[in-house]
């Protein structure tokens, strides 16, 4: 891209016209490039200044080469903020780009005048979220090519919620179509296959950049493009293209579509000829695999921004190097066919895009919403963006011979389904910032090693006179084909760019007279009965939704490993514990059947069996609780209780054992259970990653114990189930992708207790805003949690802030004998326990305190009366439990049968 100051705009000021539409589209001028054996190459290239930004375009399509236009915007058209735009135009200050929401649409038409026509198509570049305003000024001057998407100008670029862009991605996708009816055919090209620019690996690239594409087709366009970014190794690269494309052509049928590849987006070279040598590869890269276009980077793009020349320089280049490329016989195909469907490894690529984009699909009929629903459950999670929408689960490292792998793959659903062996580890920082510039040092040190070979290809360029050139029949239209092996450097005719002064005036186009009839857009023939197609597709009648046919290469199969929303607060990215929708949960068939469903369950067995086990070497009797009962647990803190009808008689579902387990001690001194709850939990929790309407606890009660003896009892008991479950299934660990490393501090025992007011204390010294006198909230449990490495008790809660069954302290008055357990690792509570109040006196008191009626209770304090002992005890989340242990995303993941709040489930 060139920088320049802006504010003479002046001096290419124009009457008002309306200038004609071209008479083929940006989608068809690449295609006939392709079908003639040409690949297009494309700066990135934006200017203020319109004179600069006109010779700039000028430049490009007098390259040596096939090539198209670039309006590149500038940042404050990007964000909307164009009364920023305006005032830097006034006062001559520097922008990024060409502000063309600002400038007037004859100014910009004159820049496109005498330039941009139907062989030499120009696109507009932006990186907007939201860009509707950008699409509407692009059409005023007559363009109607343009890029990105409502993910991947999003998530990485900005920190407008995902709902929003997907909202302003499809009034601008209705309304580019629109050109289609004054006898267009609008392009528009995905960013997907690109999102972080680097580190992200290909089947996540793929599947982004097939969605929006999908997106854009389902909101009236029918010419597309669909990007990917060369990453660090070619040969993933290869199979990756391959696989984008037969995506494309599979689920695109009825869309002009070609594939286009972006040069290296992440550090790049420092040195001319390490630049020289990457942009070379990715230009090769194109041409193996089979891509259209090529986004290119210039030597400069390490220190600074691109002049024009050095722009033109990259596009030649990039051109020599695919048509030496085109000339190999083991490499070169005939023009227009499938060069990178032969001779690829599979790799797992393909199955691993196939269950990503069959996975959001099968959330809504409406991609828009099939997306918003995808990240808020983290089946799309993209590595190290901190956008709040993303889960930001998913790592991804970078082998030593550059292949990306995943390192985590949250809760996508893809575990297992790539190339077997052992998961690389996660990035620390110093692994992170090697990784970013493995690239850069690898084409330097080969620059180095051999000078020569970052010259541009030597290869015989057979200039052609302008009537029959590779040129003349692409920009013409005409269906000659060029022999297999030709080799021929599409030379448009060249005219002399000379810079022109400012305020030089260009002669204006001819404007069509009033009334001109617009060429009415051609009637599609329909596709024959069967096609497959995305949701969305109009047929008659209207066709249900596809998904995509999984594949399995090798004897893979491709489960639908579908799981589960965005985990709170994690060491890696803190946020916050709610999403703006409920998680989907997968139909039963698929969720009993994924593997990270069976390894999650299997760890919750064991877990059960070695808690059984420890329990009952201590001298512990197993019960089984009610299920209902006339009153239950008042403490659930917001959550609602079920009222069934028995014989005549409201009772409720139990809520929690608690006042069970005590009067069970009238039988045994030592009691557990493993207690079936039912909590109408408020239905903003359905976004949250912890909570279940229906849940299971680990209940446990001794008679005559403290706190302590309490807080003893779960720290061994968590010590011992985790322990176990890590020797007993390694498989069950490693499918899962939880790295049990991080349960060393958890194993040495003896977890950390602070007091409620410290907790209260640190949260305030964080800026969260946590109540002296109340339970800490659920982001405060997160924001505590993910700042340690080992679970962690928190005591001596505000009398008021819970049951009225917790002993008060008798050296503290006003703070009772209680606690809970926080597992690390933003996971949140795990246990919560107390000494037991077993006077009759004072538990009616504390009823009434709480707003309770004694009546209620009156079997319970019946047995109080008659002398119910003294007691301490604690319930475990076995949910909870087994989503911390396993590294789960959600706590409904641990569950066979999820019930979820407001969620119609099974």
């Amino acid at each position: 891209m060139s920088g320049s100051r802006g504010g003479a705009g002046d001096g290419l000021a124009a009457r008002p016209d309306t200038p004609a539409l071209p008479a083929s589209g940006f989608g068809a001028f690449v295609a006939r490039a392709r079908a003639a054996g040409a690949l297009v190459v494309q700066p990135r290239m934006g200017m203020a200044d319109p004179l600069r930004m006109r010779d700039g375009l000028r430049a490009t399509r007098n390259a040596d080469a096939v090539t198209v236009g670039t309006i590149t915007l500038d940042s404050y058209t990007r964000t909307g903020d164009l009364a920023a735009a305006r005032r830097a135009l006034a006062e001559g200050a520097g922008l990024n780009g060409y502000p063309i929401a600002t400038h007037s649409a004859d100014t910009t038409r004159t820049v496109l005048r005498s330039v941009a026509d139907g062989r030499f198509p120009v696109q507009v570049r932006h990186g907007s979220a939201v860009p509707e305003h950008i699409v509407r000024a692009l059409l005023a001057v007559g363009l109607d090519a343009t890029e990105g998407g409502p993910v991947s100008y999003c998530l990485p670029y900005s920190r407008t919620p995902l709902r929003e862009a997907v909202a302003g991605w499809r009034r601008g996708c209705e309304l580019l179509a629109s050109a289609a009816e004054f006898g267009a055919e609008p392009h528009l090209e995905t960013f997907g296959g690109c999102l972080m620019g680097q580190l992200c690996p290909p089947s996540l690239l793929i599947a982004v950049s097939v969605l929006e594409a999908l997106f854009f087709r389902q909101h009236g366009l029918r010419a597309v493009s669909l990007s990917y970014a060369q990453q660090a190794d070619p040969r993933q690269d290869e199979e990756a293209l391959t696989v984008l494309g037969r995506l494309a052509r599979e689920l695109l049928p009825d869309v002009e579509h070609h594939v286009v590849l972006y040069a290296y987006m992440g550090v790049f070279p420092r040195t001319p000829g390490g630049a020289t040598l990457l942009l070379q590869d990715a230009a090769r890269l194109a041409v193996r695999a089979g891509a259209a276009r090529l986004i290119v980077k210039t030597t400069a793009e390490a220190h600074r921004i691109p002049t024009v020349g050095e722009n033109v320089r990259a596009l030649e280049t990039a051109a020599a190097a695919a048509a030496a490329e085109r000339a190999r016989p083991a490499t070169g195909g005939v023009p227009g066919t499938h060069v990178g469907d032969t001779g690829v490894g599979d790799t797992g690529i393909e199955a691993e895009a196939r269950a990503l984009i069959g996975a959001v699909l099968e959330l809504d009929a409406d991609i828009g919403r099939a997306l918003i629903r995808a990240f808020a459950a983290g089946y799309l999670d993209v590595p190290y963006c901190l956008h709040p929408d993303n889960a930001g689960r998913a790592r991804s490292s970078l082998a030593p011979d550059g292949r990306l792998h995943w390192s985590n793959v949250g809760s996508m659903p893809i575990a297992g389904l790539a190339e077997g062996g052992p998961r690389p580890p996660i990035l620390g920082s110093a692994g992170l910032l090697s990784a970013l510039s493995h690239v850069q040092r690898t084409y330097d040190a080969r620059a180095a090693a051999a000078p020569d070979a970052a010259r541009p290809d030597a290869v015989a360029v057979a200039r052609v006179d302008a009537g029959a050139s590779v040129w003349a029949d692409v920009g013409a239209g005409a269906e000659t084909r060029i022999p297999p092996g030709t080799l021929r450097t599409a030379v448009r005719p060249r005219t002399p760019v000379t810079p022109s002064p400012p305020g030089t005036p260009v002669p204006p186009s001819t404007a069509l007279p009033p009334g001109t009839p617009r060429t009415p857009r051609t009637p599609r023939t329909p596709l024959p009965s069967g096609t497959p197609l995305p949701p969305g597709t109009p047929r008659t009648p209207p066709s249900p939704r596809v998904p995509v046919p999984p594949a399995a290469p090798h004897g893979r199969t491709t489960p639908h490993d579908v799981h589960a929303t965005t985990r709170v607060g994690t060491r890696h990215t803190m946020t916050t514990d709610r999403l703006t929708a409920a998680a989907p949960i997968p139909d039963p068939g698929r969720h009993l059947t994924a593997p990270t469903t069976r390894s999650a369950l299997r760890i919750q067995h064991h877990l059960l069996l070695a808690a059984r086990g420890f329990l009952r070497e201590q001298g512990f009797t197993e019960l089984l609780p009610p299920i209902i009962g006339p009153v239950t647990d008042p403490g659930s803190r917001g959550s609602k209780q079920v009222d069934v009808d028995f014989y005549g008689h409201r009772y409720k579902l139990m809520t929690s054992a608690i006042l069970y387990k005590q009067a069970s001690l009238l039988a045994f001194d030592k009691i557990f259970c493993i207690a079936p709850n039912v909590r109408l939990e408020p239905l903003e929790t359905a976004g949250t990653s912890r909570h279940l309407a229906e849940f299971h606890q680990l209940d446990v009660e001794m008679a005559g114990a403290t706190r302590d003896d309490a807080v003893r009892l779960v720290e061994e008991l968590v010590v011992h189930m985790v322990g176990s479950a890590i020797s007993e299934l390694p498989k069950e660990f490693a499918e899962l992708g939880r790295d049990v490393d991080a349960f060393t501090e958890l194993l040495k025992g003896s977890f950390a207790r602070i007091r409620h007011a410290e907790a209260v204390a640190e949260l305030r010294g964080l800026g969260h805003p946590q109540s002296r006198d109340a339970e800490l909230d659920w982001d405060g449990e997160a924001l505590l949690s993910a700042q340690r490495d080992r679970p962690f008790f928190v005591t001596d809660y505000p009398k008021g802030s819970r049951g009225f069954y917790d002993r008060e302290s008798p050296e503290q008055p006003g703070l009772l004998c209680n606690f809970d357990l926080i597992a690390a690792e933003g996971y949140g509570e795990l246990c919560s326990g107390s000494r037991r109040t077993n006077d009759y006196a004072e538990i009616v008191t504390r009823m009434r305190e709480t707003g309770e009626n004694p009546q209620k209770y009156r079997w319970y304090l019946d047995l109080v009366r008659e002398g119910v002992p003294g007691s301490a005890g604690f319930g475990i989340g076995v949910e909870r439990l087994t989503r911390y242990v396993a590294g789960l995303d959600a706590v409904w993941q641990a569950s066979a049968f999820p019930k979820v709040a407001g969620v119609v489930s099974p």
